[in-house]
């Protein structure tokens, strides 16, 4: 925990590498000390059918939920979502540049007694 997903619209203008961003993310949040980092897992999925706004072509989004178990506080909150962030604007120049785009951070909270696990 936490898990981590980014998605994003298939008209972004980086070509960003997205396994040294989400190492990125994993650094930081292992970083904060909440959490360990091999218990973070993380997947990017980009999205062919959107429509953000008016549904200019120029219109783009990229969005990062962290999904942690629920109890952290607002403020503790608000810190994962600052930092992940500022990683995800530094792989993201070009288009926030040239097209209207927005990227976002959620920070989620899982319900702890229901989440299931099965490691092997």
């Amino acid at each position: 925990m936490p898990h981590c997903i980014l998605e994003h619209s298939n008209n972004i203008v980086d070509q960003p590498d997205f396994h040294k961003l989400l190492c990125q993310v994993h650094e930081f949040l292992a970083g904060t000390g909440l959490f360990k980092q091999a218990a973070i897992k993380s997947r990017v999925v980009c999205h062919d059918l959107f429509v953000v706004g008016d549904g200019a072509h120029d219109r783009v989004f990229v969005a990062m939920n962290v999904c942690i178990f629920s109890g952290r506080d607002d403020a503790t909150k608000a810190r994962i979502s600052n930092g992940v962030l500022q990683v995800l604007q530094r792989h993201f120049p070009k288009t926030l540049a040239e097209r209207r785009c927005n990227i976002t951070v959620q920070v989620t909270d899982m319900h702890r007694d229901s989440y299931a696990k099965l490691k092997t």
